[in-house]
Order: C-alpha cells, then sequence, then structure tokens
C-alpha cells in the first residue's frame, strides 16, 4: 500500500475529487480498479486533475459505455475472495488511491426507506437492468441504515475476480440512483413503512433469497394441505365415535339424524329438560271389578291417551304389540270398544292436522285392519320382524309425543286394556329430555323396520342413552328432586350405555332395604318359549337372597287366569315354601283373578291382571315384560326407573314410589286375591 500524500486544494478552495474508472476487459474475467495518483509537486500537469464536474461527466460517459457492451456477469466464485482495502480520511476529505485488489464479482444495493427529504433527485437517468446472476447473498449493513450492500461470499480461493467498486451510503449522484433502481427491480424486495431513521431496523434478507421465496410458498401450501389433512382426519374420527362404525351406517336411512338436515345439529345447543317435570299415574279397572270403595283412585290411561293425542303439535310416535283398537278383530259388536275406536278415530286425524303419526308394530300381525288404515290415511308405519333378528317379538308400550311427553305402561293399543284387563302406566309431561332418551329406544325399532335390516355390532352414538343406572337424570318430578332413567331388552337393541331391563330389575331388588313389591301378569325362571325349555333362575335367586340372606320382605301379586301355564305356579310354590319353619325367609304369594261377570259371548284375552311393575322402599320400576327369560332376551321392552326423594311434610301429592305401594296395597288387600293354593281353581288344565 503506498503511503497518503497530502490533499490538494484548488484553485477555488474546493477539494479535489477523483472518480475511480471502470475498466471491463472485453472476455469478462476481470475487472481492475485504478485511481489516479496526486501530483507531487506544483509543477504537475493540471489536466490530469478533474474538477468535480467534470470528474462526474466523465463517469457517466464510462457508465454509459460499459452500460452499451452489457456483457455477461462472469460465475460467481465459490468461498471468500480478496478484496480491496480501500483507506478513507477520517475528516471525510479528498478519497486516496488504493491498490488494485480483486472484488467480488458484483455489489448489490437494497434500497431502504428513508425520509421524504432523503430521497435521491428524480431526474437521474434510469440504467438498463442487468441480467440477474444466480449467485448466493449475504447481507452488509451500513451504518446509516439507509442501503443494504449485498455481496457474494468470500471465495476459499486465491484466484482474484473481477474488478467491482464498493460504493459508500454517503455516496449521492447518478452510481447510487442507478444501484438503488437496479436493486429495487431485481429483489423486488417491499419497503417498510416510513419511519424516523434512528428508529429504523433493517431486516436481514434471507441466503438464497429467491429459493426461500419459493420456500416459504411450499410451506404454506404444504401447511394448508396439513390443516386440510388434519380436519378430515378429525371429522373422520368423529364419525366413529359418534356412529360406531362405518358398518353401522347400513340400515340407518330411516332414522332421522341420519339426512343432510341433521348435521347442523352438530353445533346447535340442545334443548334443556324442564325443571318441573309432571308424572302421573295411570290405570285401566275393568268394569267387573268394583273399586269405588278402594283407594287410591288414579286417572285412566284413556283420559291420559285422549289428552296426549289431542295437545299434539307436531308428531306422535307409538311402539306396539298389535293395533285393535277396533273391535273389528273378533268380529263383535262389544259397547266397551267405544273407548278404543276414540282413540283410533284421534290417531286417524292426525296427519290431517298436519301432526306426523310414527309407528313401529311388532310383523306379522293377527289383524292389519287398524294399521292399514292408518297407513292410508299419512301414518308412517313399520313393521318389524324380531322373530327373524332376534326370535322374540316387539312387546313394548311406549308413546312420544312431541318429543316432551311420553307414556310408559302395561296397555296394548287394544280396545281390551282400556275397559276389559287391569293395566298401570305412567305419563310424564313437558319432561324433554326423557321423551328424547325414550325417543332413540324408538328410533332403533324403526331401523329394524326397514326392509332388509339387521342388527349392527354397534348402534351409533347418536342413539346412545342419555340415562342409566350409573348416570340418571336429575330433575324436578311433581315439585320434587328426582333421579330417573330408562332401560330396555333385549341387549341386542340397547345402545351404547343404555341399561339392560334385566340389569334394571335386579339391581333394584338388590338395592331394597326393607321391602320389595311385584306385581306381574306372569312370573317364570325359565325360558318359557325355548324348546327344549331351560332352567332361568336369573330373578329366582335375587329374591330368595334378598328375602332369606337380607331379611327384606317380598311379596309377589301374580295373574290367574285361563292362559297362565302351570307350570308357573309350582315356581311360585318353591318361592313360597321359604316362609316354612325352620327358614322362615319372609317371601309371600297371591294370586289376583279380574272375574269375567258373566259376559255372552266370552271376549277373548281380557279379564286378566296385565300389571308389570315393582315398587320398593328406594325406587319405582314400571315395565312393560313379563318375568321370564324370553322377555330379557329376545323380546323388546323398556322401564321407567324412578328414585325419587320423599316429599316434604305438607306438600301437595306424593312421590310415584309412594303411589305405587299405595296402589299395591290396595289390590294385594282387595277382594279379588286368592292363595296361591286356589290356582287350579282359575289356570288352565294340562300343561
Amino acid at each position: 500500500m503506498r503511503k497518503k500524500e497530502p490533499e490538494r486544494k484548488g484553485a477555488r478552495g474546493t477539494p479535489l475529487r477523483r472518480s475511480t474508472r471502470l475498466q471491463q476487459e472485453e472476455d469478462g474475467t476481470q475487472r481492475t480498479t485504478s485511481s489516479r495518483e496526486r501530483q507531487s509537486s506544483k509543477g504537475s500537469n493540471t489536466a490530469d486533475i478533474l474538477q468535480p464536474r467534470e470528474s462526474i461527466r466523465a463517469y457517466r460517459k464510462q457508465v454509459d459505455s460499459t452500460r452499451d457492451r452489457s456483457p455477461s456477469p462472469p460465475s460467481p466464485v465459490r468461498g471468500p475472495l480478496p478484496l480491496s482495502e480501500p483507506e478513507t480520511r477520517k475528516d471525510g476529505g479528498q478519497a486516496v488511491s488504493e491498490r488494485d485488489s480483486p472484488l467480488s464479482p458484483f455489489v448489490r444495493l437494497r434500497r431502504l426507506d428513508v425520509p421524504q427529504d432523503d430521497e435521491p433527485s428524480p431526474h437521474q437517468n434510469r440504467a438498463k437492468e442487468p441480467q440477474k446472476p444466480n449467485v448466493d447473498w449475504e447481507v452488509v449493513k451500513d451504518n446509516r441504515a439507509r442501503l443494504q450492500v449485498l455481496e457474494a461470499p468470500r471465495a476459499r480461493s486465491t484466484k482474484p475476480g473481477p474488478l467491482a467498486e464498493k460504493t459508500t451510503p454517503g455516496l449521492r449522484g447518478t452510481m447510487e440512483n442507478e444501484a438503488l433502481k437496479r436493486t429495487t427491480t431485481e429483489f423486488k424486495v417491499p419497503t417498510m413503512k416510513k419511519a424516523k431513521a434512528s428508529k429504523l431496523q433493517t431486516a436481514a434478507l434471507p441466503t438464497k433469497g429467491d429459493s426461500k421465496t419459493w420456500s416459504m410458498r411450499f410451506l404454506s401450501r404444504s401447511t394448508l394441505c396439513s390443516l386440510l389433512g388434519l380436519l378430515i382426519l378429525g371429522l373422520g374420527c368423529w364419525f366413529l365415535w359418534e356412529h360406531g362404525s362405518l358398518g353401522s351406517l347400513l340400515g340407518m336411512t330411516g332414522y332421522g339424524p341420519w339426512t343432510w338436515g341433521g348435521f347442523p345439529k352438530l353445533w346447535s345447543s340442545t334443548e334443556e329438560c324442564s325443571t318441573q317435570c309432571s308424572l302421573v299415574l295411570v290405570e285401566s279397572i275393568p268394569a267387573s271389578l268394583d273399586y269405588n270403595s278402594l283407594n287410591p283412585h288414579n286417572p285412566t290411561i284413556y283420559q291420559a291417551w285422549m289428552d296426549l293425542l289431542a295437545g299434539a303439535n307436531s308428531s306422535v310416535e307409538i311402539a306396539a304389540f298389535y293395533f285393535t283398537l277396533r273391535d273389528s278383530d273378533i268380529h263383535v259388536q262389544d259397547p266397551s270398544s267405544r273407548q278404543g275406536k276414540a282413540v283410533f278415530e284421534s290417531l286417524r286425524d292426525l296427519p290431517s292436522r298436519g301432526v306426523k303419526l310414527r309407528i313401529a308394530v311388532n310383523s306379522p300381525q293377527l289383524s292389519g285392519d287398524d294399521t292399514d288404515e292408518l297407513a292410508r290415511h299419512g301414518a308412517d308405519v313399520r313393521y318389524v320382524d324380531m322373530e327373524r333378528l332376534t326370535g322374540g317379538i316387539v312387546h313394548t308400550k311406549l308413546w312420544v309425543v312431541d318429543q316432551k311427553h311420553i307414556y310408559v305402561g302395561s296397555a296394548n293399543m287394544d280396545w281390551r286394556s282400556l275397559t276389559q284387563v287391569k293395566e298401570l302406566g305412567a305419563v310424564v309431561y313437558n319432561c324433554s329430555c326423557l321423551a328424547r332418551d325414550l325417543h332413540r329406544i324408538f328410533a332403533i325399532y324403526r331401523i329394524l323396520g326397514e326392509e332388509g335390516a339387521s342388527i349392527p355390532a354397534a348402534w351409533p352414538a347418536s342413539l346412545a342413552a342419555e340415562s342409566s343406572l350409573t348416570r340418571p337424570l336429575k330433575l324436578k318430578l311433581n315439585g320434587t328432586d328426582a333421579e330417573l332413567y330408562i332401560s330396555s331388552s333385549p341387549p341386542a337393541l340397547c345402545s351404547r350405555g343404555r341399561t339392560p331391563d334385566l340389569s334394571a330389575i335386579i339391581s333394584t331388588i338388590e338395592d331394597a332395604e326393607d321391602f320389595v313389591y311385584i306385581a306381574v301378569m306372569d312370573y317364570e325362571p325359565q325360558c318359557s318359549f325355548c324348546k327344549p325349555k331351560r332352567f332361568w333362575p336369573v330373578i329366582d335367586d335375587a329374591l330368595r337372597a334378598a328375602a332369606c340372606d337380607r331379611r327384606v320382605k317380598v311379596r309377589l301379586l301374580i295373574s290367574c287366569w285361563p292362559h297362565s301355564k302351570p307350570a308357573m305356579f309350582v315356581f311360585l310354590e318353591s318361592l313360597h315354601v321359604l316362609s316354612y319353619e325352620p327358614l322362615r325367609c319372609p317371601i309371600e304369594v297371591k294370586l289376583f283373578v279380574v272375574p269375567s261377570a258373566g259376559e255372552q259371548p266370552a271376549v277373548p284375552y281380557a279379564h286378566v291382571n296385565h300389571n308389570k311393575y315393582m315398587v320398593t322402599d328406594r325406587v319405582a320400576y314400571i315395565g312393560t315384560s313379563n318375568w321370564s327369560e324370553d322377555y330379557f332376551v329376545n323380546t323388546t321392552g323398556v322401564g321407567l326407573v324412578v328414585r325419587q326423594h320423599e316429599a316434604a311434610a305438607g306438600a301437595p301429592g306424593h312421590t310415584l314410589r309412594r303411589q305405587m305401594e299405595d296402589v299395591f296395597l290396595r289390590d294385594w288387600n282387595s277382594p279379588y286375591v286368592q292363595p296361591l293354593s286356589h290356582h287350579r281353581e282359575c289356570a288352565r288344565k294340562g300343561s
């Protein structure tokens, strides 16, 4: 490096400026930088020294001639390159000549946002944009945060690269403008919002800027695809969770939610259950029974049904063993059939009022007159062939009205159930959560009523139970805190979380502490319709354990009529004998007989105590099944289980448990009860 010489002033006292001249060889392989040396004496030729304006004009001519040639840029040299080491006076005076040294092939300037008053003059010449080289760039920031000088990384090779002029941030004039325009155009870097120069923070450009831009675009698309895939996967997981399996989709088209209209329900709010559900115990008392002097007196099932139909606004759903509401099935004009005919006419008129009538009934029917006529008037009737599906029948008796009110009990859709047969049931009003739960059981029957339907391996979660033994519904029932749930049979038709009907009965017996009162038409600890028959002591063992182990008082009120099976009384005697010495287990068995009152001609399948309920000192149970294995393993049925806290002193009415206890004791002490030993007088002879 040559020693600096003292600077010299011009004629007018202005410091002289020397411009670096670009010389580019024709082969484009090397650029060199040279500076004129100052004259060491006053006698030097002043023609070699250029004034500032002449220096600028000379530089412009040199740049124009270089641009016209437009040589293609040389290939970049990888690795560190030896750079020139210019030396500048600290006082900002005239630049001193420096030794020629190879620089990086290109120097790029990036325009940063600067205050408006520092913007370059718009009158500068626009340079033609050079071809963008394929080089890697690194970021160099100047101290004034106005420009970013982008250099190629230094090559490791010792070969000198082509000459390039390193431009300082303070440079004004054409070179600055041309470099800024080229850099802004080539890199297309968006400028930052205007701010004070002192607060500007320049962001470093990443290595391989163009490839990084494409990488970011690729990553953005990849991210979107990943999110879409996760969404599809989430929907698939939800479907499997909600509907059990893809196979459960088969045969579900008959169920309401399996339509496009059901999908918005995924995010719609569920209607909360009313805080004031009301329950009414209803009965049918045959005209041949004189109950005027006996208490309690409960509303009739006929009146409850008529009230439900009169108040229906949107839908009525009924599951039944059969439909014979008119006496046309026996071809006899019986005056007691008027109530059944009135119910039938109300059902037939529902579609004309805009109320949907949906029916699920056992198939085949002994008489299809009623269901056929209801279908002709707009009812949606499904025939469920349970014998093909499970080997049983549809023995359920339930109503769901407007998804708010329900009926569960022993009464069939038969005119005799209103006037000729002793029945018991319960109507629950304004209890939407309980109605929705019962509706899900009805929906299963409707699905099985489709042509070619089969029982899936797992029922969809949309039909899962909303109440169970372990998770009962907690609500106000007649103003008193209560816990209740709905059980179902057979187990093959129990959706997720549903308590089987048999489990509900066993748990109710095991929960009793003081007494267990049972009133059912048939009690047989065997499989009655199996061939060959087999012993089935599940309920029988539970009753024996309650009476003999825990000393719980057990009473059974069983029906006796011409269709009673003789084997049933043998099982009942095996229970009753436990009360003898020395065991003295508190078990009692009695028979309830409904007289026929000498009707001529006799009405078939009438005059029987058709009740199917149980009450303990803690729980009330109302079911639809007889107590033998067939009804809990193969045949459909439901049960309503209610645990209710005793009403406070002075509160109106009694709990359901207390009402059912009063009904049982009324019948137990009535004149229509006979000891078990008289069973031969009312039962059919033979096996």
